[in-house]
């Protein structure tokens, strides 16, 4: 069926292929008006790669709405690795450290 729609109409599956990487996160939000919806709807009935990156991206969207409810770390990476860096000694001959 792909290889239908690139001889027929090569252009338009191609301006396709792009709209549908380009507007995936829109269109699984929502945020897409129904023209570009079904536009990205048909185009991944006839592309496998664009079917399989809609899924990919529809478990990731999903895993990540798990991970609202955990608990987040009260100091933030790099809080944490700044404070490391102040309490290192100095190993470059006793300059100061540069402001942050």
């Amino acid at each position: 069926m792909m290889i239908r729609a690139v001889l027929l109409h090569p252009v338009r599956f191609h301006r396709d292929h792009r709209f549908t990487r380009t507007q995936a996160s829109a269109y699984l939000d929502g945020d897409l008006g129904p023209d570009d919806r079904g536009r990205i709807e048909s185009h991944t009935h006839m592309c496998p790669p664009c079917a399989r990156f809609m899924a990919g991206l529809r478990r990731t969207v999903s895993a990540l709405g798990k991970l609202r409810g955990t608990a987040t770390p009260r100091v933030g990476v790099s809080d944490g690795v700044l404070a490391r860096l102040r309490d290192e000694p100095d190993n470059d001959g006793g300059a100061a450290p540069p402001p942050v």
